[in-house]
């Protein structure tokens, strides 16, 4: 069988920093936003010490060398801008203080997806440099799902796209990537090399890095990946999807940031619009923008979305009870939860106790999020605690602010704790009664930090609990 190659005059080949945490990187990411949104504003050299110590204490990382921890310390600047630099000062940036308070990966490879760029900051100057001179333009999430959506529509079939099919037919091709074939033209190519029954090059090195890109797409829910190893969009996305296939003039444009014509570019002038590329990438964007839809992510057809979403109004209970938006991950937790409390205390046959269940006003700031009942109708001050993503992470870390241990402290055990995970393998519940009483029997760890960092062991405490949805 022939070997599909790109004529040698449009090949260049694309590549971007690939974290060695890759098959780890929800669990990593949410770790180091955390860790590095606890440290703050420091001088650089304090706060390269501290988040050097943060990734040493990740789980596998104690016996790893010096190196390996300054390359993960600068792949996770590079590659996700977790990092911003003010003269002699390092501070979280905006998309490492929005992951460490929302915990919503989802979004956050929506934004991450949305801004990613050739040439972009996240790779070297150097390289950026190469790409510049070579007329490089392209912003390959976009382009993808304007290709799928293009197919779809025309033609009324589901379009899929293989890595292999990505890097030769797209990434790796300058017809694409620096003169803007039409994705129609792109999609003839790929269809006539599927006749033609011609393989491509899929060896690791060469695939992985279009391979990357669609992973990541695949974790912020705009793809889904199908067994027979094509990625197709997801249509319980379909919002989300139109903000990438619409044009848009949101584009960081190097070219527009250069102080000379192409040719007399110099590696200067690309390092010094690295700190506007920065400010770019962690743009303030509205609570709106790419909130994640709980049902979307929990169901992989519109007829699956549907069925639940008849099952449980989120807008509605929302509504009813003043939460912020259908999108913000914590709200979304607590409705899922008001939920399932009122609905547990009528199956229970207390169906008179349902309107005691209320969620508790933000403003009031009491420690806790809902105030439930049991059946012999005892409080219940329950904080919840959501994360969301495309592959189950680590479940059993979660934060309490100094508020929220105080009212533990007081509540004793009428104090839960509600650790909600959402994922595409649906939902899991663990309930931990009377954390700080847990703490001081040894049952799970609770190191001070700005409140407390907790980490339970659930065969040591609380129990798992089917949500009802």
């Amino acid at each position: 069988m022939a070997d599909y190659k790109i004529p040698d005059e449009y090949f260049f080949r694309l590549h971007h920093p690939r974290p060695r945490f890759k098959t780890d990187i929800e669990n990593v990411l949410i770790y180091i936003a955390n860790e590095i949104t606890s440290i703050g504003r420091k001088n650089a050299d304090e706060f390269v010490r501290k988040l050097n110590a943060s990734i040493r204490r990740y789980p596998g990382n104690l016996s790893k060398t010096q190196k390996t921890i300054d390359n993960w310390r600068t792949e996770i600047d590079a590659l996700f801008c977790f990092i911003e630099q003010d003269g002699l000062f390092l501070q979280p940036s905006n998309r490492a203080i929005e992951l460490a308070a929302n915990q919503d990966l989802v979004k956050f490879f929506k934004l991450f997806c949305y801004h990613f760029q050739y040439p972009g900051g996240f790779v070297k100057p150097k390289v950026n440099l190469k790409y510049l001179k070579a007329g490089i333009n392209f912003r390959p999430a976009s382009y993808l799902l304007q290709m799928m959506h293009f197919v779809e529509n025309e033609f009324n079939v589901r379009a899929g796209i293989s890595k292999s099919e990505a890097t030769h037919c797209i990434f790796n091709d300058l017809r694409v990537t620096r003169d803007g074939r039409s994705v129609e033209k792109t999609w003839d190519l790929i269809v006539n090399n599927r006749r033609k029954e011609l393989d491509y090059d899929w060896t690791g090195d060469v695939v992985r890095y279009a391979g990357d890109i669609l992973d990541y797409m695949t974790q912020a829910n705009l793809l889904v990946k199908r067994p027979n190893g094509k990625y197709y969009i997801n249509h319980v996305e379909d919002l989300a999807v139109q903000r990438f296939i619409n044009h848009t003039d949101d584009l960081f444009d190097y070219y527009n940031y250069l102080p000379s014509s192409i040719e007399n570019i110099t590696l200067r002038d690309v390092k010094e619009i690295e700190n506007e590329w920065i400010q770019y990438f962690n743009t303030e964007r509205e609570d709106s923008f790419f909130d994640t839809d709980i049902l979307a992510l929990m169901t992989e057809s519109s007829d699956e979305y549907n069925e639940l979403k008849a099952l449980v109004d989120l807008d509605k209970l929302i509504e009813e009870n003043d939460l912020s938006t259908t999108g913000a991950i914590g709200s979304i937790g607590e409705s899922l939860i008001l939920n399932h409390e009122k609905k547990n205390i009528c199956n229970m046959g207390r169906s008179d106790l349902k309107h005691l269940i209320q969620r508790i006003p933000t403003i009031l700031a009491i420690g806790y999020d809902i105030n439930s009942r049991e059946i012999d109708e005892k409080h219940k001050h329950i904080e919840v605690k959501t994360t969301a993503s495309s592959t189950p992470v680590d479940f059993y870390r979660f934060h309490l602010t100094p508020n929220e241990w105080t009212a533990a402290e007081s509540s004793n055990d009428r104090y839960f704790v509600y650790r909600l995970m959402v994922n595409k393998t649906g939902a899991k519940l663990f309930v931990i009664q009377d954390p700080v009483a847990e703490y001081k029997t040894g049952n799970l760890s609770a190191s001070p930090r700005n409140g407390m960092d907790i980490y339970f062991d659930p065969n040591k405490c609380g129990k798992e609990v089917k949500l009802i949805l």
